[in-house]
């Protein structure tokens, strides 16, 4: 069954139109989404665990984001920001 929290962020990047590759890619290094354009991953989590401290270790540049307010909260960023790029 698929993550809630992972659904909404894939929703968004999708959204955005945005390239990302999920964890089972190699370039994911086992994080949830990886950007390539960006070199940015993405993990979510919908409580801190003890693992998360050995995944931020395996890329230097990770967004957190943890509870489903915040996976809303980034949609909604993202769909702004994409928003208002459009509109200028």
């Amino acid at each position: 069954m698929p993550d809630p929290m992972e659904k909404i962020v894939r929703d968004a990047l999708d959204a955005a139109n945005l390239l990302y590759v999920e964890e089972e890619d190699p370039r994911a290094l086992r994080l949830d989404f990886y950007l390539p354009v960006v070199d940015v991953h993405i993990e979510v989590k919908q409580f801190h665990t003890d693992r998360i401290a050995e995944q931020m270790s395996r890329a230097p540049n990770i967004i957190a984001i943890q509870g489903i307010g915040a996976a809303k909260l980034f949609a909604q960023m993202l769909s702004r920001k994409f928003a208002d790029e459009l509109s200028r």
